[in-house]
């Protein structure tokens, strides 16, 4: 899946440098399109973000490259690591969304992303998988 796309580093840094909108866009599109989520996980477990009000936040990319340049830091330990997109949307964000917890959809290196519940990112991502019908 995502080894047949192949990123050049001006492509990579062009997309980190744009606004979360975009990127959380970007995101959407290009997992839908690849059938497959990143996140990052570390000898602890996945990698988290907390929000204003210090609640943990789940975090996502939609490539590889994306996570992987993101793994600095207190999350330089942490490999990143694929998820289907069907388990993605039957496990995780079922999950998450039961749990009361909110995801960080593409934070760039300052960590700055998207953040809004599960239910909110099935429904972008059911709306782009219907327009791909």
């Amino acid at each position: 899946m995502t080894d047949s796309y192949r990123f050049g580093t001006q492509e990579i840094e062009s997309v980190l440098k744009q606004k979360n909108e975009v990127r959380f866009d970007y995101f959407i599109k290009r997992v839908a399109d690849w059938g497959e989520v990143w996140g990052l996980k570390g000898p602890a477990g996945w990698v988290l973000l907390g929000d204003e009000q210090q609640n943990e936040v789940a975090v996502f990319w939609p490539f590889k490259e994306f996570a992987a340049i993101c793994a600095t830091g207190a999350w330089a330990d942490s490999t990143p690591t694929s998820i289907d997109l069907d388990s993605f949307r039957a496990r995780w964000l079922t999950g998450l969304e039961r749990d009361g917890r909110r995801v960080a959809v593409f934070p760039n290196i300052e960590r700055s992303a998207s953040v809004l519940s599960a239910a909110e990112l099935r429904a972008r991502l059911e709306e782009e998988l219907d327009n791909l019908e």
